[in-house]
């Protein structure tokens, strides 16, 4: 039976050598090389090299391969996460015994892995473990143009080494655990950009006077946190005042720029905003996509636009597993707002029929508690689609939270487990045919554990049976 179970080893994985071998074509392959199994009475290598093989068909799923090693009774398999080094997550199996020379994990997006194999022994040729294992990393983080030192002023850095114009996307990569400041602005043309921290132990930059400022390419933030107590620019994220009419995508027919490569912040933190997050400087710039994830957004304003967009629009925005609060109770400005009027439909030369506004597993706490919650007209039209699902509104938008976001019921409405409260009470008025019609709302206070000092904790039974909120307070 080990004789036979030797065979199969050893045919499979000759069949992947092969494959190796007539691809590859180095090392001056030899006709007259014979197959042999006499390797015994030896304690055996592990694999001199492991290949990574993407799936073409799906995304999420990766091949580990590596050639045979004559003699061997099997191989031990392991492949980990390690965005942590010192703290490797296993994906799949640990140590799995594979009968062959390749194996299929899962793959996450912007995530860094090892490999490691190593050859077992085999007893019916006396051929002992190899003493060592052989280990490769692989990782579906898009590769960094460069990595900036910490302590550096990301202004005199971009100064000197300025954001070119390029097909490619720019990646820019700061220290795990890094300190930056950020004192004047950053100008990021029609290049798109993408500026990034470690998901383990975020950088933090603290902002001053300067914005990104892009001339209308995409642009992204993720695994940063930005101290913005004495930020004073216009908007973290902010696009030129001056439309450049000679970029390919410059609509001459709406005299504005469409957006087309998306913009997001993607797991990171925000604190002390004074200020929109993002400004379009009143002019006409129309973005395709808007995605904030996993991200945690604090105000300190009583006045100011979280989403200003006065001279153009969103065409789908996202807003998911994320907590929006502000400190202070504002009085004026939108959590969301467009120019008056501008729709989908009247981006001439864009192509877009629809749009959507999407807030899903998010948690809203004094959200322009005294104020409203959107401005946007235009987007009130059968063919464009309000999303919000699973979200916990406390103290938000003056009792008019579904009102204003569908802008008076006219937009098509995809509504469910939601919870409303507001100073202690059930807001009644969130809820109707004409507002959250779903009847799967949740009455109930969400008891958030210290909102004011930002710990939002959810306590409330129902809302944790709903699964509702960011799910970073449902641990």
């Amino acid at each position: 039976m080990k004789l036979k179970n030797e065979i199969r080893i050893i045919v499979n994985c000759l069949l992947v050598t092969i494959v190796l071998l007539v691809t590859s074509c180095v090392d001056g392959f030899k006709e007259n090389e014979v197959f042999s199994t006499d390797v015994r009475n030896t304690t055996l290598q592990s694999p001199d090299s492991i290949v990574f093989t993407p799936s073409t068909a799906n995304d999420t799923l990766i091949t580990i391969s590596w050639p045979v090693v004559f003699g061997a009774g099997g191989y031990q398999v392991s492949f980990y996460k390690v965005d942590d080094p010192a703290n490797p997550v296993v994906v799949g199996t640990e140590n799995q015994v594979v009968d062959g020379c390749s194996t299929t994990r899962r793959l996450l997006a912007d995530t860094k892995y090892k490999a490691v194999v190593k050859t077992l022994g085999n007893t019916t040729y006396n051929n002992k473990d190899a003493v060592a294992a052989t280990v490769k990393t692989y990782s579906t983080l898009v590769p960094a143009n460069a990595i900036i030192p910490s302590g550096t002023d990301l202004y005199a850095y971009f100064t000197a080494n300025p954001i070119t114009a390029s097909k490619a996307d720019q990646v820019y990569e700061l220290e795990i655990g890094g300190t930056y400041t950020m004192t004047g602005d950053i100008p990021t043309g029609l290049a798109n950009v993408t500026i990034r921290g470690n998901k383990v132990t975020h950088p933090t930059v603290t902002m001053s006077s300067g914005v990104f400022i892009s001339d209308g390419a995409g642009f992204n933030l993720s695994t940063i946190n930005f101290d913005c107590s004495n930020f004073t620019g216009k908007g973290i994220i902010t696009f030129n005042a001056t439309l450049n009419t000679s970029a390919p995508n410059y609509l001459t027919g709406w005299s504005g720029m469409e957006v087309t490569s998306p913009v997001s912040l993607r797991s990171c933190k925000i604190t002390g905003l004074t200020t929109p997050l993002i400004y379009d400087n009143g002019v006409k710039y129309a973005l395709a996509t808007f995605i904030i994830n996993d991200c945690v957004i604090g105000q300190n304003t009583l006045t100011k636009n979280l989403i200003s967009m006065a001279g153009g629009m969103v065409k789908d925005l996202s807003l998911t597993n994320s907590t929006f609060y502000n400190i202070q109770n504002a009085t004026a400005g939108y959590m969301i707002q467009y120019a008056n009027a501008t729709n989908t439909s009247k981006i001439t030369g864009s192509g877009w029929a629809s749009g959507s506004v999407t807030l899903t597993n998010s948690t809203f706490w004094q959200v322009y508690k005294s104020y409203r919650m959107a401005n946007y007209s235009g987007m009130g039209q059968t063919y464009n689609t309000l999303n919000v699902q699973q979200c916990i509104f406390v103290d938000c938008g003056s009792q008019r939270v579904i009102r204003d976001l569908s802008f008076n019921t006219t937009m098509v409405r995809k509504i469910g487990y939601n919870s409303y409260w507001f100073g202690g009470v059930f807001p009644s008025a969130e809820i109707s045919t004409s507002y959250d019609n779903s009847s799967t709302y949740m009455n109930t206070d969400p008891q958030l554990k210290d909102p004011a000092n930002a710990d939002f904790t959810v306590q409330g039974a129902a809302q944790i049976a709903a699964k509702a909120g960011d799910p970073r307070w449902l641990k």
